[in-house]
């Protein structure tokens, strides 16, 4: 039987990589494009699968979208091409449930924080429970150096996405959901529009959900679904391990209590699931250590969202109680920062920190919003301690660093490759 080939419309990005490269080992033919064809989610590719100009489409069977170009660019020439020419249109998500999740043991992790680190635990502790599992996220893992892992098992652990309602393609036999709160303000109109997307995915899981009943919007959408299914909950915010982890933050030790509970739902035994947990290293941008600028160590981290900025400063703090931190944060997204206006205020005005720098909006997909800034922000803010930088002012304001400081650099955007460019800078 002929295989079929698949083409990836923004293969580049965080997840269609990894799903594109499980997709290759699955048997599927696999090329793909997108907007920067050489990242850390594409090197390990081999050059002849990433293609650009004409003739991408031909004798393609099936062209996987990443979500965002439906609503970015609609009138896609890839798009209009695909639906001439009868080929298959689908979201790589959609591809993922219907082509790759098919006949495995899926285990979701959903929530609107925590979701790759939780996800790689999982994948991890499989992996050293011998069960081999195949594993797709939306970041590097520090073990294995890839965002995917490619295993024989029946088991397929994914990183479950709410925005664009992705996750709703697939139907989980065990899910994790790790917090719930506002979100994606540029695609669910409000709260109970972004509760109601986790409600329609929780009722999708046939087995067992692991919930942290703890947060508020976990335990307010929870209580709606289990009138509607039978499935077996597991509330593990009640069972705090107190684990000696390497991956810092009470955070981290509510993802491995979550872990160990899936571990204990599967069978595995309890000691492997401690070893697997204290020997987890972590993810890629989440809490990682990238150098070093004037003696000072310099960290980067994904966090773009109110609550997140906060649990990692406390994480940092906690971490360095004797050092000099500055926050070094570019907010992403105008409408993320409009829609969570307040949230950012009194996060931002509150950190456990010495220095708090905002750079500009990192815009992403969208065209910036009139009146939305970081200057308008850090006014509002009015702290002497909170300041407004442009990244191009950001190294005067840091000169004066040393050894006894600590530079945290948070955000989803391009801030980590200024964290990255600013240790290879000398003074």
């Amino acid at each position: 039987m002929k295989s079929q080939r698949v083409h990836f419309l923004g293969i580049d990005g965080s997840g269609a990589s990894a799903v594109a490269s499980i997709a290759i080992a699955d048997g599927f033919e696999v090329n793909g494009c997108g907007t920067t064809l050489h990242n850390e989610f594409t090197e390990y590719f081999d050059k002849s699968i990433l293609i650009s100009g004409e003739h991408k489409l031909k004798d393609v069977d099936i062209l996987a979208v990443t979500p965002a170009i439906f609503s970015a660019n609609p009138n896609h020439p890839d798009l209009l091409l695909a639906k001439k020419n009868g080929i298959k249109v689908m979201t790589w998500q959609e591809f993922m449930g219907e082509y790759l999740e098919k006949d495995k043991f899926v285990i979701a992790v959903c929530g609107t924080h925590g979701k790759s680190t939780t996800t790689a635990m999982v994948g991890r502790l499989l992996e050293d429970a011998g069960l081999d599992p195949t594993v797709e996220l939306g970041a590097i893992v520090n073990r294995w150096g890839t965002n995917f892992r490619i295993g024989k098992g029946k088991y397929f652990v994914t990183e479950a996405d709410e925005f664009n309602n992705n996750f709703l393609v697939s139907s989980p036999d065990i899910t994790i959901v790790t917090t719930i709160e506002m979100d994606h303000p540029e695609f669910f109109k409000d709260l109970a529009d972004y509760e109601s997307s986790f409600f329609k995915f929780l009722i999708r899981t046939k087995q067992a959900i692991v919930a942290n009943i703890a947060d508020f919007g976990v335990a307010h959408v929870l209580k709606d679904v289990m009138k509607e299914t039978s499935v077996t909950s597991v509330d593990y915010s009640k069972n705090q391990l107190n684990l000696d982890l390497i991956v810092p933050g009470k955070h981290n030790q509510q993802n491995a209590s979550a872990v160990f509970q899936v571990g204990i739902l599967l069978g595995i035994d309890p000691e492997i699931i401690r070893f697997s947990l204290e020997n987890f290293t972590g993810v890629g941008r989440r809490f990682e250590m990238v150098g070093r600028y004037n003696g000072a160590l310099v960290y980067s981290d994904f966090g773009h969202h109110p609550t997140e900025v906060s649990v990692t400063l406390e994480a940092a703090r906690e971490k360095f109680p004797d050092k000099k931190i500055t926050c070094i944060f570019q907010p992403h997204m105008y409408s993320r920062t409009r829609g969570l206006w307040k949230e950012f205020k009194t996060v931002l005005s509150n950190l456990p920190v010495d220095k708090t720098i905002v750079l500009d909006i990192y815009k992403a997909r969208e065209t910036p919003i009139k009146g939305v800034s970081s200057e308008k922000l850090v006014k509002e803010i009015a702290k002497k301690d909170v300041l407004y930088s442009t990244d191009e002012n950001l190294v005067n304001l840091l000169k004066n660093t040393s050894q006894d400081d600590v530079l945290f650099f948070i955000g989803a955007g391009p801030v980590d490759e200024i964290a990255r460019n600013l240790t290879r800078q000398t003074t």
